[in-house]
């Protein structure tokens, strides 16, 4: 029996599905990021997105805040935003929009948590450089009493992110039976390393992220569909799956494609 279901759609955008409960995280529907084209197809149809409790968006880079996006994403459906991006956005979308700092919590009336949490990252868009702040997010599902667990089930969200200690921070504080059930971690835009390093992940340190989490699970996120680094398209995944496999960690690195799912 299914506890939670993850949708790799592309990129950074992936949905989390729980007892009928469901979260979008930064949804980019685009064929293009500026001059970037998609190099991967689209396989899933935005326009058959189920009832969403909540988008969650890390940050103000134009491949995580896809404004055009959300035409397929209803217009009472909550935004969760870093502390002072809310008033951009209010400007294009009709949504509610909350920012959220750090490690505060806000619960939906239907009982999901949406839980920011630290991202080392620079999240500015082009036309203006004052939207800085990135999230990562917890987002916890309630209990269903179709669900083979007896505790709430967690899935987290990265966003974009260097490695850092924050990783070992945030499984701190969810551990036990608050551990993390499924983690969405960045795995490309790490070259030119001398560069990218303070800003992405390797695979390696994408795996190291993961065990500093004490996540259960891993789905690798923001690979294969935009060509935005140094980086061959494949050496991502690649790097990351040899890897895997070497560190005894293969059963629990679950690589999806573009339209893919997996219920963990």
């Amino acid at each position: 029996m299914s506890m939670i279901t993850i949708t790799y759609i592309g990129h950074a955008t992936t949905l989390a599905e729980s007892g009928g409960k469901a979260v979008l995280t930064d949804p980019n529907f685009s064929s293009h990021v500026l001059c970037f084209k998609r190099k991967e197809p689209l396989n899933y149809d935005p326009g058959k997105l189920p009832e969403l409790s909540a988008v969650v968006i890390s940050h103000a880079h134009k491949d995580h805040l896809n404004i055009n996006s959300f035409r397929y994403i209803k217009g009472s459906v909550p935004v969760f935003v870093p502390v002072g991006l809310g008033k951009y956005l209010s400007q294009f979308i009709r949504n509610p929009v909350i920012e959220v700092n750090h490690y505060a919590t806000h619960k939906l009336p239907d009982g999901v948590e949406i839980t920011a949490t630290e991202a080392r990252h620079v999240g500015f868009i082009w036309s203006g450089l004052r939207y800085r702040r990135c999230n990562g997010y917890i987002m916890t599902f309630p209990k269903d009493n179709s669900q083979v667990t007896s505790h709430e089930l967690r899935v987290f969200f990265a966003g974009d992110t260097a490695y850092g200690p924050h990783f070992k921070e945030i499984g701190n504080l969810y551990n036990g039976d608050a551990a993390i059930d499924i983690a969405l971690l960045p795995i490309a835009g790490y070259s030119p390393l001398w560069f990218m390093k303070k800003r992405h992940m390797s695979p390696v340190e994408a795996l190291e992220a993961f065990l500093d989490l004490g996540a259960k699970n891993m789905v690798p996120v923001h690979f294969g569909s935009f060509r935005l680094s140094a980086e061959k398209l494949a050496e991502p995944l690649e790097w990351l799956s040899r890897v895997a496999i070497e560190r005894d960690l293969g059963e629990r690195v679950h690589i999806l494609r573009s339209g893919e799912s997996s219920s963990l």
